[in-house]
């Protein structure tokens, strides 16, 4: 007897094959044996039918470059007078087309499904959707990486430099009063020479475990608001707020692979999302993005998470596991 574990496996198996499918289809010079080779998967398999049907709604519920690609008609065997104009070009030139065209669409599709894709890529630390990492940096600094973060580390002998190019990191640093440490984040600047610390560059906030930090607007010329242990601070109508009291506990929760919720926007929800899956979460209507969601939820399981929006907030989930997520009524 098949287990629900087999069964969600080859689900997701099924929609990682139509999506490659897809965008094979997709390509204008796909070759009649291409065509075949799909008919040919698309009748092994019941299952296959609707993950290709999934992913060609979802794709019409896109936004404008995904719905020209779904109304290109992929699906349809090409007619007599499209075979003969096929047939009519160049060989070399076709081949050469077809590649170009393959890599490009393949390319394109790969980062609009992944956004982080590039600057993992070019990182000199990163961590993949769903990933959490701890590292020892060349000075003794500990980081913890949440998943779809990026870092570049620049040690030098007067100065020690973070680039945080996205995703969220918790610093131990090792204490070195001649070198300073700095985190660059967006706009958010923070400073140490030894201490414990959150830096979340997507939400411009830092949280301080122990010790102290000097946190910057690097937009703006004023001083730095300081903060001591269990304080936060965060960009707030496009400048710093005023320190806060925070409980580590809750704001760095995902160190300890938690994702606490208290009346959460989806758009912070689907942040979450993006830290634990790969795949873009969209929403039909922008609306649905001021809806709020509550609850603890386990950072490697996206799908408790997607369960409870779709019941807490009666909205309905079109989802192709790996590349995308709608989310409409």
């Amino acid at each position: 007897m098949e287990s629900a574990t087999d069964d969600s496996e080859d689900r997701e198996r099924a929609s990682r094959e139509a999506t490659e499918w897809f965008v094979r289809l997709n390509n204008p010079l796909a070759s009649e044996a291409t065509r075949r080779s799909y008919q040919t998967w698309l009748a092994a398999d019941p299952a296959h039918h609707d993950a290709m049907r999934d992913v060609s709604e979802l794709w019409g519920a896109l936004d404008r470059p995904a719905a020209q690609l779904a109304a290109t008609g992929w699906h349809r065997a090409p007619d007599r007078s499209e075979r003969q104009q096929r047939t009519g070009l160049l060989r070399g030139f076709r081949y050469a087309t077809a590649a170009t065209v393959m890599v490009l669409l393949s390319g394109g599709v790969a980062i609009w499904r992944d956004a982080g894709l590039l600057d993992r890529a070019f990182a000199d630390i990163a961590t993949w959707p769903g990933e959490r990492r701890e590292v020892r940096l060349v000075d003794g600094t500990m980081a913890f990486l949440d998943g779809d973060t990026a870092l570049d580390s620049r040690m030098g002998k007067e100065i020690r430099e973070i680039t945080l190019l996205r995703g969220r990191v918790w610093f131990d640093v090792a204490s070195d009063k001649t070198r300073p440490f700095i985190v660059h984040a967006g706009r958010v600047d923070s400073q140490v020479l030894g201490t414990a610390f959150g830096v979340d560059r997507e939400a411009g906030a830092v949280t301080v475990e122990r010790g102290e930090v000097a946190v910057s607007d690097a937009h703006l010329s004023r001083s730095p608001v300081r903060l001591k242990a269990r304080q936060g601070v965060a960009l707030q109508n496009g400048s710093l707020g005023s320190p806060v009291a925070v409980d580590p506990d809750q704001a760095l929760a995902w160190r300890r692979g938690l994702i606490i919720l208290d009346r959460a926007p989806l758009s912070r929800v689907v942040e979450e999302l993006g830290k634990m899956t790969p795949g873009r979460v969209l929403f039909a209507n922008p609306e649905l993005k001021r809806l709020t969601l509550s609850g603890t939820f386990r950072a490697d399981d996206p799908a408790t998470v997607l369960e409870a929006v779709r019941s807490a907030l009666n909205v309905r989930i079109l989802s192709v596991p790996g590349f995308a997520t709608l989310i409409y009524r």
